[in-house]
């Protein structure tokens, strides 16, 4: 599908479409994923770590708050980003509990949305953060559209990164299960780089309607010189008739007013390729 779509006189028969961004870990160059996003009239989420926000090559809490006043949602992601279920009970505690206020202090405002380091989660993890107050989290699962998933498995479409075409499927086998897997051939088959694994899904997305859902550590966007790539992909999704760009929190909020969100009985979660 060319980019030609843009407009559409039948747009407004389309599926609703929602687009969303998320972005983790605290390095500093996640002002230029914002910049890029802004440009495109974005939204997303920064899930930002609490232990080390020093400037520098890291987010500072002036950073922060100009994310937020910029429309961006900033979501927690622990205090020393340490892998969860890993912890004991009271290191769980600390970890999930602790940011939270941390980050609300900060911003002045309710931090709704939690990221599972490396991925990692399961019963114990889920219960914390419900405790905690979150309001849902952002797993790692890729290769996702659908706009059914329970509250603390937000699962996301494709990463900013150079996987392999097994590792996608190493995923989707280890998270999504096989049915994820049988629902991502089409795409994969014809499987050439993440940016054009990225527009597929999103062509699926205006065809079908669903959650469009773009992840990536801005850290590696630097490391790998990825920005090029990033500015095509965001050019590619932004600026469509019909389509919702939302934060993760407004868009667990708005598939949850469709009645779209469950509440699956959580289990043990392995994490694969994430940071």
């Amino acid at each position: 599908m060319e980019h030609s779509t843009k407009t559409n006189s039948a747009s407004a028969h389309r599926p609703r479409v929602i687009v969303t961004t998320s972005w983790d870990d605290d390095a500093a160059s996640g002002m230029r994923v914002a910049e890029l996003l802004g440009e495109k009239k974005m939204r997303g989420t920064f899930y930002v770590p609490t232990g080390q926000l020093d400037g520098g090559s890291r987010f500072t809490a002036t950073n922060l708050r100009s994310l937020v006043a910029e429309g961006f949602e900033i979501g927690a992601h622990t205090i020393s980003h340490r892998v969860l279920t890993e912890l004991s009970p009271s290191e769980l505690e600390q970890e999930v509990s602790g940011c939270k206020p941390i980050l609300e202090q900060m911003l002045g405002k309710a931090v709704v949305m939690f990221c599972y380091p490396r991925g990692r989660f399961n019963a114990s993890v889920v219960r914390e953060l419900q405790r905690a107050g979150y309001g849902g989290a952002r797993t790692t699962r890729m290769l996702c559209v659908d706009a059914a998933f329970s509250p603390f498995e937000m699962p996301t479409t494709v990463q900013a990164y150079p996987h392999t075409r097994s590792n996608y499927f190493r995923n989707m086998a280890r998270l999504g299960g096989i049915s994820g897997v049988v629902q991502s051939v089409p795409e994969m088959i014809s499987f050439e780089s993440w940016v054009q694994l990225g527009k597929k899904f999103f062509d699926r997305v205006l065809r079908d309607g669903g959650v469009w859902h773009l992840y990536g550590h801005a850290w590696e966007l630097e490391k790998l010189n990825l920005w090029t790539q990033l500015k095509e992909m965001l050019e590619y999704v932004s600026g469509r008739d019909g389509v919702a760009y939302l934060t993760n929190a407004q868009a667990l909020e708005f598939v949850k007013a469709q009645g779209e969100v469950g509440d699956p009985q959580i289990a043990d979660r392995e994490h694969s390729l994430a940071h």
